[in-house]
């Protein structure tokens, strides 16, 4: 009679005795079917001894919670020679000494890690500690970002840095560097700091056949991670293990090169011509998103305050200067052929160089020393978009959790958001594409 009900909660080798609503939760009483159990020490057939009531939380059902009161058996074992005198019996559906179920578990790891959830809800949804629904996330969620075949496949990675933790009085700003597979966009590992020596130690963590097979490494124009990367390590002599793969600087960021240096060059500028920082009626100043605005985006109305602006506020073309070399840059990502982006590139390089404007000779040292990386884009069509798509997530995660203090729990939690791919149930379509007519 109650095998359907059995069946709606999913507890399978369980008969359920009795429920009732209390408080608006759903109480059931539970117990085993098995009747004939050995003992685990001699194998004999144990004998019924007395039974011990425990509580267990279990998922929702009806949108009401859930909580199972298990009458465990305690067994004993007839033979008197048997060191095994009594036990109590165990089930899939909980382990021991815990008052969650597996399922329980799963789901608390699954809200927190794909659902981007925080412990201490999960926890009130429960109706345990908090300590109780991480101890959950941990056992659940390390298997799962342990798992060596997580990592298999990977040719193409990324490389970018967070901040994990922020400056303070006694303390310096931490950051953490993400490895992320550019092909799939999936968070690979974590690691403290961005410097040459944090790459390399994690480098010497990992397993040498996966290093070796990885073709193509994307990252910003960072020397840290081109030094651990081309450079031999200085304590041993030895090659890196990412001696022969590609390194792509992204192009978001040598873009952002150009930009950065309009923008530095237009509020010196601006100092020097009116002896203030930008403000409201300055040329400069209102021109400030039309200097960083594509030249082929610019519209009649746009290429007028442009004019205007670089005639009233910059006297010396500097500013001029450094625009057209930022449109320079950009022309090298405006092709996809590699010998038309060379072109374009030492062309660049080379107005930088005739340029007396000290930002725009900056920009010029940067892309002659990164000019073999900023082409390696075109040749592998690597970027780092995907890394910087990951690093929403590891920021949204940590606004949920309101910051971390434990690197190891940080990790978990950026890998279970980012880095397990997670299987849900599919849900069975109630309508189709196309709707029925009605006459």
């Amino acid at each position: 009679m109650d095998e359907p009900i059995v069946n709606v909660l999913g507890l399978r080798d369980f008969a359920l005795v009795g429920a009732e609503e209390i408080d608006g939760e759903l109480v059931s009483v539970i117990e085993t079917t098995q009747t004939l159990v050995g003992c685990p020490s001699c194998g004999s057939i144990a004998r019924p001894k007395d039974r011990r009531t425990v509580n267990v939380r279990d998922l929702g059902a009806g949108g009401r919670p859930v909580r199972h009161r298990w009458r465990k058996r305690i067994w004993s074992c007839p033979d008197p020679d048997c060191s095994k005198k009594t036990w109590t019996e165990q089930s899939w559906l909980c382990r021991p000494r815990k008052v969650l179920t597996e399922r329980a578990r799963v789901e608390i790891c699954r809200a927190v890690g794909q659902d981007i959830s925080s412990v201490s809800r999960e926890a009130r949804r429960f109706g345990v500690g908090w300590h109780c629904a991480h101890q959950a996330v941990q056992d659940v969620g390390r298997p799962l970002v342990e798992d060596p075949a997580r990592t298999e496949g990977v040719s193409q990675v990324g490389l970018d840095e967070t901040v994990y933790l922020h400056a303070r009085r006694r303390r310096r700003r931490v950051l953490v560097t993400g490895v992320v597979d550019v092909e799939s966009g999936r968070l690979l590992d974590v690691f403290e700091g961005r410097e040459a020596s944090d790459l390399r130690r994690w480098m010497r963590s990992m397993p040498t056949e996966w290093l070796e097979r990885i073709e193509v490494v994307s990252v910003d124009p960072h020397e840290g991670y081109r030094s651990a990367i081309v450079k031999p390590d200085p304590q041993t002599g030895a090659l890196s293990k990412w001696s022969k793969a590609t390194i792509v600087v992204d192009p978001f960021h040598v873009v952002r090169l150009g930009n950065e240096a309009v923008t530095k060059c237009r509020q010196r500028v601006q100092q020097e011509v009116v002896g203030h920082r930008g403000w409201k009626g300055d040329p400069l100043y209102n021109a400030r998103r039309i200097l960083l605005l594509g030249a082929e985006r610019l519209d009649d109305k746009g290429w007028e305050r442009l004019h205007e602006a670089l005639r009233l506020g910059d006297p010396n073309d500097e500013v001029l200067d450094a625009w057209v070399a930022k449109e320079k840059v950009r022309s090298i990502y405006l092709t996809d052929d590699v010998d038309e982006a060379r072109v374009a590139l030492e062309d660049a390089i080379a107005w930088c160089k005739a340029s007396t404007v000290r930002e725009v000779k900056r920009l010029g040292k940067l892309l002659n020393r990164w000019n073999r990386e900023i082409l390696a884009h075109h040749t592998t069509g690597a970027s780092n978009g995907p890394t910087e798509a990951v690093n929403l997530t590891i920021k949204a995660v940590k606004r949920r959790g309101r910051g971390f203090r434990n690197f190891s729990n940080y990790r978990l939690r950026l890998l279970l958001a980012s880095g397990v791919p997670w299987q849900t149930q599919q849900v069975t379509r109630l309508r189709g594409r196309r709707p029925r007519l009605i006459a």
